[in-house]
């Protein structure tokens, strides 16, 4: 296999999460001796039935708002050409071996979910909240949530869903809703991307 982008998003990936995984863990297990209650992982309960219906309405007025916000866009006369899954860096993953694609899947629907909610929605959201109120929390971590992408043309997607994603958390008052929510939209994305690209 020649070095290419493609040959190596799978290092990068594992690299990217790792290093996430080994700094939170750093910070908030090790410096401030949070346990998995403590980060936000409390044993869960028949609440989680909800994300049956949660879950896909969250995905669907996301793509909405992201479809209308594209239209909007196109209106103005903004090329949003490159807002289409064939131009993502992520196709790049189709071109893999196969054991490739399905660590790449499993980094981006496993893995990544987990940090960036123990991140966004455990440390950031629940630090917003002590000092704003929670809608405004809420807000301000969606948005850190999409602004941190760098994805420009889907930040509405990525703004809308952090919104759903902290809803989630404070509803079900764990973080493993939001958890799941994350997960099944990051496989859906993935295998949206793989499906287009193949």
């Amino acid at each position: 296999m020649e070095l290419t982008l493609a040959s190596l998003l799978p290092a990068i990936l594992v690299t990217v999460t790792a290093a996430a995984m080994l700094a939170l863990y750093l910070h908030l297990v090790r410096r401030n001796r949070l346990s998995l209650a403590g980060l936000g992982f409390r044993r869960p309960t028949l609440r989680l039935f909800h994300l049956l219906w949660q879950i896909p309405v969250s995905i669907l007025v996301c793509g909405s708002l992201q479809g209308i916000f594209l239209v909007w866009l196109s209106s103005l006369g903004v090329d949003t050409a490159s807002a289409g899954t064939a131009d993502d860096p992520l196709a790049d993953i189709a071109a893999l071996p196969v054991p490739w694609i399905v660590v790449c899947f499993l980094i981006i629907a496993v893995a990544t979910p987990l940090w960036e909610e123990i991140l966004f929605r455990g440390a950031f959201l629940d630090g917003l909240a002590r000092r704003f109120r929670p809608a405004v929390a809420i807000l301000l971590s969606a948005a850190l949530f999409a602004a941190l992408h760098l994805v420009l043309l889907g930040f509405v997607y990525l703004f809308t869903l952090g919104i759903a994603l902290a809803l989630l958390r404070r509803f079900h008052r764990n973080l493993w809703a939001p958890v799941l929510l994350h997960a099944a939209n990051n496989a859906l994305v993935t295998l949206t991307i793989l499906a287009v690209v193949s």
